[in-house]
């Protein structure tokens, strides 16, 4: 078919950046879901083995494999995005649990310090621990049951507690706050709603691994707070505050580190010497939002244009010199044009009537080749003579596709159209044909 042509040029600079391009994606999926895994126990020798085995498969197809990387390397990094989520969900769900049961035992420690202190009880003291894992967890739950047992020892007939006393005991097993005694004492419908803004928040914070300094510190300016102080309120409201706005920055600076991460691995698969590239390394350390969220968008941005410009460059060269090689002119001027304007009109010879016109977007993604007539010689062509120069066409595309097959470039075929199917688009070629007709005529009224 030698109708209008849409193809794909690619070269061999492409053909690398393409695979350096999805297998750095490809291992920095790898490699989150390996770290997280491991930093909450779940790496088994399966999942290690599934990882692995993904990355030698991909790393061991060749650039000339770019077409299969393209296609599937995406997929397998959005199934692997899902696979984290779900161990994401898994690891959440389980430190829901623990958090849950530190609530409910600080909670019951609470109100058992409350209740001994009411009947005098002497009792051994022990705090909550600062730290919540599974551990500490286990044993400051043997350390509320046995307070427990000594309480409910000493309180020998349930019928000589007070009203006061029979409602904490009634709270014993629920608990309405992890805070501090005060907390289930407050009365007031909006502090409690604070109360449990509070918690959700620190449970958030818990759930989405933060740091347990920065929640015990929380905590315990829950605990210094007095709700009997006129601005109790007042004061719990800033801690809500402090507390969301802790966990939104958190989450965010999260994020900036790991888009500026997977940029600065993209750029050194460029294969040069950046001489900012270790300042903005050094970043990843940052907790300033702003420098980072700045930064990363100044590596994704440096990476997409260095790669595009790089192979950008080597698709005009290699178009260059296939179209000059199969008998096309192209000059300076003309190679501007194509660069400013994304269109290239070339022909072979001064006074050709037709030509070949190449459209293009700025990247040179896909390229349109057409055969083209001069505007200003219609009387000269016929339908035949158009038919007869796209089959012509057919003959120099042919050729093009040799010779970059020789210099191991790759030409697709997107789309093709039937000689004759589509009429010639018209064109000023510049030929020399004007000035000859209006010499001609000047020399006859002379």
């Amino acid at each position: 078919m030698s109708g209008p042509k849409v193809v794909r040029i690619v070269t061999p600079q492409e053909r690398k950046i393409i695979k350096d391009r999805w297998l750095t994606r490809l291992k920095h999926a790898l490699v989150r879901i390996e770290d997280y895994a491991e930093n909450n126990n779940l790496l088994g020798k399966e999942l290690r083995k599934g990882l692995l085995e993904t990355h030698e498969h991909y790393a061991n197809l060749t650039i000339n494999d770019y077409r299969q990387i393209e296609q599937e390397v995406p997929q397998q990094i959005v199934y692997l995005n899902a696979e984290l989520k779900k161990l994401k969900h898994k690891v959440a769900s389980e430190r829901t649990t623990d958090w849950d049961t530190f609530r409910h035992l600080k909670s019951t420690h609470n109100e058992l310090k409350a209740l001994s202190k009411e009947k005098n009880i002497i009792i051994e003291a022990f705090n909550a621990p600062s730290i919540i894992t599974k551990s500490h967890l286990k044993t400051y739950k043997s350390q509320v049951d046995h307070l427990y047992e000594v309480l409910q020892k000493s309180i020998s007939k349930a019928d000589e507690l007070s009203k006061g006393q029979l409602e904490l005991q009634e709270r014993l097993a629920v608990g309405e706050s992890m805070l501090s005694v005060t907390d289930w004492k407050a009365k007031l419908p909006k502090t409690k709603s604070r109360l449990k803004k509070l918690e959700d928040t620190l449970k958030e914070m818990y759930v989405n691994e933060m740091s347990q300094e920065k929640i015990q510190t929380l905590i315990n300016r829950c605990g210094q707070l007095d709700a009997n102080d006129l601005n109790y309120e007042v004061q719990l409201d800033s801690l809500i505050i402090d507390a969301a706005d802790f966990t939104k920055n958190e989450l965010a600076l999260r994020e900036a580190r790991e888009d500026l991460n997977n940029s600065l691995l993209l750029i050194q698969t460029l294969d040069e010497d950046f001489k900012f590239v270790p300042q903005w390394t050094e970043t990843l350390q940052s907790s300033e939002l702003n420098l980072l969220l700045e930064t990363a968008e100044k590596a994704r941005t440096f990476y997409e244009n260095t790669s595009e410009s790089r192979i950008v460059e080597a698709r005009r060269i290699a178009i260059k010199s296939a179209l000059e090689k199969a008998g096309y002119a192209i000059n300076e001027n003309m190679q501007t044009a194509w660069v400013e304007n994304g269109r290239l009109v070339v022909k072979k010879a001064t006074n050709s009537l037709y030509g070949v016109e190449i459209m293009s977007p700025t990247n040179l993604s896909r390229i349109q080749a057409r055969v083209v007539a001069d505007e200003n010689r219609s009387n000269e062509r016929s339908p035949s003579l158009d038919k007869n120069e796209e089959e012509t066409w057919c003959n120099d595309i042919n050729e093009i596709k040799t010779l970059l097959a020789d210099e191991n470039l790759d030409i697709i075929i997107d789309k093709m159209e039937e000689p004759g199917a589509i009429p010639l688009k018209e064109v000023p070629l510049n030929s020399g044909y004007e000035s000859r007709k209006q010499g001609t005529e000047k020399k006859r009224r002379s």
